[in-house]
């Protein structure tokens, strides 16, 4: 009998396949990123969506003009390989937003070397106020509408 708390549907499913409309950012495999096997080791990969995230908050406290006391730390972080990249190439990393709750928000990911989707992600980040002794605080109103716009938007993101 299957729970009826956990979905069917894995969200994680929608990033197996590029989409121009994410935010994403482009990283070079560099050769110190290789393990044994001549690919890409597997905590590297962790990295790459790390740096998709931090290039997305630098565009959000840009554009929203959010205040410096707000940071978002990681809850917590999924990721599922699918297939290994080899040294050269260059990697796309596309996020969007996939849930956005009261003090926080998950984010999927998809890393890609060109066309094949090696990498499928999520992160949960937590809103603190660093004012108020990085407690937990309701995200920024401007943070959870854009966020919300962008969940299931087509349109891209203008960085």
């Amino acid at each position: 009998m299957t729970d009826p708390r956990i979905s069917e549907i894995d969200p994680l499913d929608a990033f197996r396949t590029p989409n121009a409309a994410r935010f994403a950012t482009a990283t070079n495999i560099r050769y110190e990123d290789l393990d044994i096997n001549g690919h890409v080791n597997h905590a590297r990969y962790l990295a790459y969506i790390e740096e998709c995230r931090l290039a997305l908050r630098r565009h959000l406290n840009t554009s929203l003009k959010l205040s410096e006391d707000i940071g978002w730390v990681i809850g917590a972080i999924t990721i599922r390989y699918h297939r290994s990249v080899l040294y050269p190439a260059t990697v796309r990393v596309e996020t969007r937003p996939i849930h956005i709750g009261r003090t926080s928000f998950t984010l999927g990911y998809g890393l890609y070397d060109g066309a094949h989707c090696a990498v499928t992600a999520l992160s949960r980040s937590i809103c603190l106020d660093r004012a108020q002794g990085n407690q937990p605080v309701p995200l920024p109103d401007a943070l959870a509408q854009e966020l919300r716009a962008r969940m299931n938007a087509d349109q891209y993101w203008v960085a």
